[in-house]
């Protein structure tokens, strides 16, 4: 007899569970996951500063249209984004800098951030630069716009969000 009731109880303890777990898988609208917003699926979000630490390569193919014989090794960047200030920028030699940050746009999951320029570099003159990182894959792709029309990929990588360690 006190084995049935053992019997009994698992079978009832499986059938609630069956049907607690079809209820959540069929609940429509009201799941937790439906109310996440872009924000919180984002990293980062879209409030404050995103601070981002970022490992760059010159592009092989913007390094040949642009005539850049000497080879630029990899280096560790900072980059940051100001979603209050809608603003842009990251550290380098052909960058968008701090003290003239670029504006920024959000494409979804990219954040693409430009500025226009009238500089000469590499025998060409440059009318714009821009950059996108995409929050997804952490990659990151420069643009040159040249004053002649061509967009000229010059640098790639990948990057990630900083996080302050708890020291």
């Amino acid at each position: 007899m006190l084995k049935n009731i053992a019997i009994g109880v698992a079978i009832g303890v499986l059938v609630m569970g069956g049907i607690w777990g079809l209820v959540h898988v069929m609940g429509g609208p009201d799941n937790a996951s439906a109310e996440l917003s872009i924000d919180d699926t984002m990293p980062g979000g879209n409030k404050g500063v995103l601070n981002l630490i970022c490992e760059l390569d010159l592009d092989l193919d913007g390094q040949l249209a642009l005539g850049i014989k000497e080879n630029e090794p990899t280096r560790i960047t900072m980059a940051q984004i100001d979603f209050e200030k809608n603003s842009g920028w990251y550290q380098g030699k052909i960058a968008i800098s701090e003290s003239r940050a670029g504006t920024l746009t959000l494409m979804g999951t990219r954040l693409k951030v430009n500025r226009p320029a009238m500089f000469q570099r590499f025998g060409v003159m440059i009318a714009g630069e821009e950059f996108v990182v995409d929050r997804k894959t952490g990659s990151f792709v420069q643009t040159l716009s040249l004053q002649d029309g061509r967009n000229v990929k010059l640098i790639k990588g990948t990057c990630a969000k900083v996080i302050k360690p708890p020291f």
